[in-house]
This record gives structure tokens, C-alpha cells and sequence, in this order.
């Protein structure tokens, strides 16, 4: 089994993105002593931009062929690691300078879609092993949502296993190894199937 794992660049105020770190870190030499249950495991960061962040996804994807594919993303207020359940068919406009406007990202498209990872065994799984986790609706209207939507859109009717999860913060709340540990658990099910 194939398995991309994608981070986001900093933006804004946040001068570090976990998510970056941990993309960085499953393609670091270190990560050969982390328990990935045999899946070749690869790490992609994507710029934190409409459109682009998923035109660098697809251009790894195309490259990678992965069976699944594990998106993360910073959510600066959470406090717990959480899995998205939908991404939803809309954006904000961006307060990143550039000229977005809000509207629907894929005109004529569904509302929402649903992750296609198994979130409850994934949950069950990483709470079991103490990690502060959780579970939220919908991923935003912002480059995280745009990601997880075209990702999402792009593998419908596929056989690749799909999803989104928001990470708090590095710090007392969540470190840099406990996403590592979540990411390899997270694989454990999809390799085993529970």
C-alpha cells in the first residue's frame, strides 16, 4: 500500500505548521523507525493558496499513485487532532492578498463529500493509545476545505481512501511525535482494514 501524507507551508502569524512538520518528517531518514505496517509512506508540502495547494497534491498524486492519502492542515484554535468529516463546496474570500472571492469552488458541483477514510476505527484506534483527538463536521471555506473538496472530487469513484485532519498547534496540547504516532496508526487500520 501506497500512502501520501500532505502538509501546508506557514501562512500568516503561524511561523510553524505542524502539518509541514510532519510531511517533512515521514520523509526524513528517522521515519524508517516509525511503524508504518509496510506501506511505502511519502510526504508532500503544498503551498497554503487557493487552487495551488491541490494543483501541487495532484501533480504528487500523479507521481506517487498512492492507495490513500492522509491531507493535514493547522487549525490554530483547536485543541485536539481532529478528522473532517466533509469538505464543503464553498470558500471565503482569502485574507491572504490575493484576489479570491467567495463562491463556490467547483460551480454546479455536490455541497459536500464525505472522507472516505475509516474515521470511527481511525478514532476508536488513536484514542485507545491517549491521543487528544476529535471529530468536526466540516473542514472550513478556507485552503484546507479547497484541498480536502477537490481531493475529494477528484477520487470519487475510485478505490484511493481519501480524508482531512486538522492538527492543533505544537505545544502542551499536541507535539510533533504524537502526530507522527497518529499518522502511523492511521495507516495501521487502512493496511489491516480496522
Amino acid at each position: 500500500m501506497r500512502v501520501l501524507i500532505s502538509g501546508f507551508d506557514e501562512f500568516g502569524e503561524h511561523s510553524v505548521n505542524p502539518s509541514r512538520l510532519l510531511a517533512e518528517q515521514v520523509n526524513a531518514c528517522s521515519s524508517h523507525d516509525v511503524e508504518w505496517f509496510g506501506a511505502d509512506v511519502r510526504g508532500v508540502v503544498l503551498p497554503v493558496e487557493f487552487d495551488f495547494g491541490f494543483q501541487r497534491l495532484l501533480k504528487e498524486i500523479n507521481f506517487f499513485r498512492p492507495d490513500a492519502v492522509l491531507s493535514f492542515g493547522l487549525a490554530a484554535s483547536r485543541r485536539t487532532i481532529d478528522l473532517e468529516r466533509f469538505a464543503v463546496n464553498w470558500r471565503e474570500s482569502s485574507s491572504m492578498g490575493s484576489s479570491v472571492v467567495a463562491g463556490e469552488l467547483l460551480p454546479g458541483e455536490a455541497l459536500a463529500l464525505a472522507s472516505t477514510l475509516p474515521i470511527e476505527s481511525i478514532l476508536d484506534r488513536a484514542k485507545g493509545a491517549g491521543l487528544p483527538m476529535g471529530v468536526s463536521h466540516s473542514a472550513g471555506t478556507y485552503v484546507c476545505n479547497d484541498v480536502f473538496y477537490r481531493m475529494q472530487r477528484y477520487f470519487l469513484r475510485s478505490c484511493v481512501r481519501s480524508g482531512f485532519i486538522h492538527v492543533p498547534p505544537i505545544g502542551t496540547d499536541c507535539t510533533l511525535d504524537q502526530l507522527v504516532q497518529f499518522a502511523s496508526l492511521a495507516i495501521g487500520v487502512l493496511v489491516r482494514g480496522r
